[in-house]
């Protein structure tokens, strides 16, 4: 009769430790985080994300790559600022929880990057810049 009271009382503290333990992690962050990879040539680079919380439903696409032969400016007035490469960022839509992928938009955005200070509110980079050469020269 002794070993059953021992063994009932093993399993009671057993299952107020797993109690306890899982009242310990309510509130933390979820073990599933969201996944990134890149190629072994970076010239992929994948990311999720989420349009809620907890769902990682979006999944963004980076790729750099040499614009298509055809589809190329020819323009003289265009020679001037045409890059050698792209840079392609592309948002699919996972729907359905994984049966549907949808191409939600697509740009390539090597131009993008070469702006500096589009639609920014002061203190702009230049100010920034400005500011810490006067800072150095008083050094």
């Amino acid at each position: 009769m002794q070993k059953w009271t021992y063994f009932a009382m093993g399993i009671m503290a057993g299952l107020i430790f797993l109690l306890g333990g899982a009242l310990l992690m309510q509130g933390r962050e979820p073990a599933a985080y969201a996944m990134q990879g890149v190629d072994n040539q970076g010239k992929f680079t994948l990311a999720t994300g989420s349009s809620e919380p907890n769902r990682y439903d979006m999944l963004w696409v980076l790729h750099e790559h040499q614009p298509h032969p055809k589809l190329r400016l020819r323009g003289e007035e265009d020679a001037g600022i045409l890059k050698g490469t792209q840079i392609t960022l592309c948002l699919y839509k996972i729907e359905r929880q994984g049966e549907k992928m949808k191409l939600a938009a697509a740009r390539d955005i090597a131009y993008d990057i070469e702006l500096q200070d589009y639609n920014q509110e002061a203190p702009s980079a230049k100010e920034v810049l400005n500011t810490l050469k006067q800072k150095m020269k008083k050094d």
